[in-house]
């Protein structure tokens, strides 16, 4: 990824301590970088350069309450 592409708020693949995870971007840092969150523990990391980062997570798909009760309800248990 390159920095001019990074939009702080959205969510993105990180390598972290030679894994991949989810990291929500919070804030950039003031020396360049930005933290992120990792979705998976909750900690706060810091991301010094825009090679970490894979690629951005697509939002979910939201669906409206209504349309949630109609699957739950042709779902037979």
């Amino acid at each position: 990824m390159q920095k001019q592409n990074i939009k702080v708020g959205s969510t993105y693949i990180v390598k972290v301590s030679g894994t991949l995870a989810r990291v929500r971007i919070t804030r950039e840092h003031v020396r360049g970088g930005w933290y992120g969150t990792n979705l998976a523990t909750g900690r706060e990391i810091r991301i010094r350069t825009a090679a970490r980062l894979r690629s951005e997570v697509p939002p979910a798909q939201e669906i409206s309450p209504d349309e949630a009760r109609r699957i739950v309800d042709e779902i037979e248990f």
